[in-house]
């Protein structure tokens, strides 16, 4: 499924802003990099729910975790 490979992109992408975050000194930069990395996080959620609603058994699973 498609959406998989978004989502893992979004992961990815967020790991790396991180990544970004942890390694620059300039606390401006560092403001804008985590409001990037935060969108993303959005982006996880908007997918998620997606995918939940696209795939019952992939739902059923979350439900049973309490997700």
């Amino acid at each position: 499924m498609a959406l998989r490979e978004d989502l893992i992109g979004e992961l990815g992408a967020i790991n790396l802003y991180q990544t970004h975050i942890d390694e620059i000194d300039d606390e401006e930069v560092k403001k804008v990099l985590s409001h990037i990395r935060d969108d993303e996080k959005e982006h996880v959620a908007e997918l998620v729910k997606a995918i939940r609603k696209i795939d019952p058994s992939q739902d059923e699973k979350f439900q049973k975790e309490n997700l």
